[in-house]
């Protein structure tokens, strides 16, 4: 059987939502996963360098850089100076969660916008990502590590719970024309 994300996480399954979205109609779920950056478990993070760089070092990858907040850096992970994939993450910031169609303020480090070139997956980018950002952020004095992951974003999940990270709470999110509804549930 075919799993749910991979009809979901692709092209097609991007427009039907976008396309619904654009006709009042939206429903979204999104775990929030908090860890201590300090004891983020390193594993499988070994495979490449990562660092703060510039945006424009990884605008080949067609990381999303106008989104940037305020003091948000963009960590690379690079192998031989070619960008292979990105991470953004800020620190005590607020920012607008457009799947929930409001604004959120984070405590400690943000991580969001992981991405990995698709020949690259599979050997560790994104640990290497995730495991810098929480690095970068307790060398920062961050006391706490967070991320929204879509339900259906099943290897997001993995990723951050191979390396420690909680869920907390889930948040929802319904609108069909102007009727809409949000929740927040521990779990």
């Amino acid at each position: 059987m075919v799993e749910l994300w991979r009809l979901t996480r692709n092209r097609y399954g991007r427009a039907v939502y976008d396309r619904l979205a654009a006709a009042g109609v939206t429903a979204t779920l999104l775990s929030e996963y908090v860890a201590d950056p300090a004891a983020v478990d390193p594993s499988g993070s070994e495979s490449v360098s990562v660092e703060v760089c510039d945006p424009a070092r990884v605008s080949e990858l067609g990381a999303p850089v106008g989104e940037l907040a305020d003091g948000e850096v963009v960590l690379g992970a690079f192998e031989g100076g070619t960008p292979l994939g990105y991470l953004f993450c800020s620190l005590d910031a607020t920012h607008a969660i457009a799947p929930l169609e409001r604004r959120r303020s984070f405590e400690g480090a943000y991580l969001r916008r992981v991405f990995v070139a698709p020949d690259h997956r599979q050997r560790g980018v994104a640990s290497s990502l995730v495991v810098g950002a929480c690095d970068w952020a307790h060398g920062r004095g961050a006391t706490r590590a967070s991320a929204l992951v879509a339900r259906d974003n099943v290897p997001s999940r993995a990723l951050f719970a191979a390396h420690g990270f909680d869920v907390v709470r889930d948040h929802r999110y319904v609108r069909v024309g102007p009727l809409s509804h949000y929740s927040v549930r521990a779990t």
